[in-house]
């Protein structure tokens, strides 16, 4: 149902505020992070992966370009997870 059914924007800025509120990342990551949450509002999960290897998500590096420290995609990857559990549910 999920993915007929939008995301509501504040619902998936919520899940990614850790991200999006740090003064931590850089302009890139943030532009990354806000690609992520476009989509998710827009299919209501993201079930492959794959498509950050794509435009626009690639538009400013790939994720080990943009992300050194891959703890922090690490937790990135897991919100993205848990939104696809939830829509599960």
């Amino acid at each position: 149902m999920r993915e007929i059914v939008e995301l509501d924007m504040n619902v998936a800025k919520e899940a990614f505020s850790e991200f999006l509120d740090s003064h931590n990342l850089d302009e890139r990551q943030i532009y990354f992070v806000n690609q992520i949450v476009e989509y998710i509002v827009h299919n209501g999960m993201m079930r492959d992966l794959s498509v950050l290897q794509d435009a626009p998500f690639t538009d400013k590096g790939s994720v080990v370009d943009i992300f050194t420290d891959l703890s922090v995609w690490a937790r990135i990857r897991t919100v993205i997870e848990n939104i696809n559990m939830n829509a599960a549910a």
